[in-house]
C-alpha cells in the first residue's frame, strides 16, 4: 500500500497516532510534568498554511517535472525536527520553495540544474525531508531568483547487484525499505536502520553522514559507501571508481558524504552490504547506575566483540520509555544485540560476563521490559511528539559524541544545563540520556528534553533549551551532531568545531564545483 507523506508532521498520515493511543499515553505524561497540559489544538489544515514564495515561470521542456500547487510546495517547505512543525503550525506564513522539480532521469535532472544555474535559482535536493537540523529549509535566500525543491524519488531503481563483491549500485531517491526489498532475493540487507528509515532515502543518508540503529558494527554510512556518482549544476557528472580502498590522496567520496547538497547532487551511490543475518540474538542488563553502565560499555568495545547494537538508556531514559510503553524500569539499561551468519552465543556471552563485571544484571531472555519494549516504541516516538505538540508540549533530542575520558562528567554538565534551561522554560520538565553508538575511543550520548510550552512562544522556547544544550556540548568538546547532519540549526556552534582552514577549503571547493552558488546556498559558510 502506498503512503501519503504528512506535509506538516513526522512520516506518514496512515501512521499518525490514533487518539486512543494519545490518550493512553497523556496520564503518563502528565504524571512526569506534576500537572495538566495546554489546551488541545490540533493541527491546522494543510489549505490553511500560509506560504511565502515567488512566481517562477520554468520553460516548457520541464512542465511534466514541475509541480507549483500549495500542496507540493508545503510539503517540501521544511524537515521535521520539533522547530520546523511549530512552525507550521504557528500561523505565520512560512518560507517554502516556488517550484518543485522531480525528474525522472538524469536528463531532466541535469535540466534542472542547467536551468537553475542560468536563472540563478537556488536549488535544495530533497530526498525523504525527514531532516531535523535545518538541512532543507529555504530559509535566507531572498537574495535569489527563487528557489527549487528538488525531489529525487523518481530516482528510485537498483542498478546491480554483486553478491560477490557483496555491493549494491542503486539511485540516490529510493528509500530505505525499498532497498532492503531489492536485496532480500540475494540474500543480502542493508542492515542500517535509521528512525526515519521508512522515509528517508540512500541519497539522504550519504548526503547527512547518518547513522543506524545497529550501532557498533555497521554504524555510519560514510564507512560503507564504495563509490558515488555526482552531478554537478553545468551537467558533469564525477564519478569515484568503485574500490575496497585506496591511498590515492584524499577520499573523494568524503568530500560528498556529509555535504548535504551544497555541492552537488548524489544521483547513485554503490554501497556495501552484508548478508542478511541468520543469527539474533539480544538481552538486556540492569544496572543501579548510569557510569557504571558507561564503563560496561567501554570495556564492551574496547574487548573487541563488536555488539551490531549496544543501547545504554540512563535512568531517566529507562524510566520515561519504560512508562510510555506501560512498564517503567529502574536504574540504568543497556540493550545487546547480536548478529551474523554464525552463531555469536559465545560472544554475548563474554559481553554479558563483562557487564556483570561492572555491576550489570543481565534480565532473563524472554523479559520484555528490556529490549523488546525499547525496541517496539523507537520508530513510534517522533509520532508521538507530533501528537503531543497538539498540547504545546516542547518535546525534542540532540545528540553529540566524545572520548571516553570526557565522561561522565560531560554527561552530567550537559544534561544540567539543558535540565536548568527546561526548568527556567517551562517550570518543569525532565531530560533524558541514551548511548546509541559506541566506539573503541569514544561513545555517542543522545538526549532527549521535554517541558510544557505555550501554543503562542514554542520555537522560542525550544530555541532557548536546545540552546543552552548546544553552548555545553561546545564548552565540554563534543561535535554538535553525530549522525543528523549540520543543516541551519548547528552552524553557529559548527564554525568552532571546523576549523576555519577546512571552512576556507570548502568554499574554494564549491566555487570549483558550483560556481554559481546555487546548490542549497547558504547551508556551508558562504562567508
Amino acid at each position: 500500500m502506498t503512503k501519503t507523506r504528512n506535509p506538516i508532521g513526522w512520516g506518514y498520515l496512515e501512521d499518525r497516532l490514533e487518539d486512543k493511543q494519545r490518550e493512553r499515553i497523556l496520564p503518563a505524561i502528565q504524571m512526569f510534568l506534576g500537572g495538566e497540559l495546554a489546551e488541545h489544538r490540533p493541527p491546522p489544515d494543510d489549505a490553511d498554511v500560509a506560504i511565502l514564495r515567488a512566481k517562477l515561470t520554468p520553460p516548457d521542456s520541464l512542465r511534466e517535472v514541475i509541480a507549483t500547487d500549495h500542496a507540493s510546495a508545503l510539503l517540501h517547505a521544511a524537515g521535521r525536527s520539533f522547530r520546523d512543525l511549530a512552525t507550521l503550525r504557528a500561523g505565520n506564513p512560512v518560507p517554502a520553495p516556488d517550484l518543485v522539480a522531480t525528474p525522472r532521469d538524469e536528463n531532466e535532472l541535469a535540466e534542472v540544474l542547467a536551468w537553475a544555474s542560468d536563472q540563478s535559482i537556488a536549488v535544495i535536493p530533497f530526498g525523504g525531508g525527514s531532516s531535523v537540523v535545518g538541512g532543507v529549509n529555504p530559509e535566507g535566500l531572498e537574495d535569489r531568483n527563487g528557489v527549487v525543491s528538488l525531489d529525487l524519488q523518481q530516482l528510485n531503481q537498483v542498478i546491480e547487484v554483486s553478491e560477490r563483491d557483496r555491493v549494491v549500485h542503486a539511485q540516490a531517491g529510493i528509500l530505505g525499505p525499498d532497498l532492503d526489498a531489492a536485496l532480500k532475493p540475494h540474500g543480502l540487507a542493508v542492515r542500517h536502520y535509521p528512525q526515519s528509515y521508512f522515509h528517508s532515502t540512500l541519497g539522504g543518508w550519504v548526503a547527512t553522514r547518518g547513522a543506524g540503529h545497529f550501532s557498533t558494527l555497521r554504524a555510519k554510512i560514510e564507512d560503507r559507501v564504495q563509490a558515488l556518482s555526482v552531478m554537478l549544476p553545468d551537467g558533469r557528472m564525477v564519478e569515484t571508481r568503485p574500490l575496497p580502498a585506496s591511498s590515492i590522496g584524499p577520499d573523494p567520496n568524503r568530500l560528498w558524504c556529509g555535504s548535504e547538497g551544497a555541492l552537488g547532487v548524489i544521483v547513485d551511490a554503490r554501497l556495501r552490504v552484508v548478508a542478511d543475518p541468520e543469527h539474533k540474538l539480544s538481552r538486556s542488563v540492569a544496572f543501579d547506575d548510569f557510569p557504571a553502565a558507561l564503563e560496561a560499555t567501554r570495556a564492551i568495545v574496547q574487548a573487541d566483540l563488536w555488539p551490531s547494537q549496544m543501547r545504554v538508556l540512563d535512568p531517566y531514559e529507562n524510566l520515561v520509555s519504560g512508562a510510555l510503553s506501560g512498564n517503567p524500569g529502574q536504574g540504568a539499561l543497556m540493550i545487546l544485540g547480536f548478529e551474523g551468519e554464525r552463531d555469536r552465543s559465545r560472544d554475548l556471552d563474554d559481553a554479558l560476563a563483562i557487564a556483570q563485571d561492572h555491576g550489570g544484571r543481565p534480565n532473563p531472555p524472554a523479559d520484555s521490559s528490556g529490549s523488546g519494549a525499547w525496541r517496539d516504541t523507537f520508530f513510534r516516538q517522533p509520532y508521538l511528539r507530533d501528537a503531543l505538540l497538539d498540547y504545546a508540549l516542547i518535546m525534542d533530542t540532540f545528540e553529540t559524541a566524545v572520548p571516553w575520558s570526557a565522561l561522565p562528567t560531560f554527561y552530567h554538565e550537559v544534561r544540567q544545563a539543558t535540565l536548568d534551561a527546561v526548568n527556567e522554560v517551562g517550570g518543569t520538565g525532565g531530560v533524558t540520556c541514551r548511548v546509541t553508538h559506541a566506539y573503541p575511543d569514544g561513545v555517542c550520548l543522545y538526549f532527549s528534553f521535554y517541558a510544557p510550552g505555550r501554543h503562542d512562544s514554542l520555537v522560542q522556547q525550544w530555541r532557548e533549551i536546545r540552546d543552552a544544550g548546544a553552548d555545553a556540548v561546545n564548552a565540554g568538546g563534543g561535535t554538535q551532531s553525530h549522525h543528523h547532519a549540520m543543516g541551519r540549526d548547528h552552524q553557529r556552534w559548527a564554525r568552532e568545531e571546523i576549523p576555519a582552514a577546512f571552512r576556507g577549503a570548502v568554499r574554494a571547493a564549491r566555487q570549483e564545483l558550483d560556481p554559481r552558488g546555487i546548490m542549497n546556498p547558504g547551508l556551508w559558510f558562504d562567508t
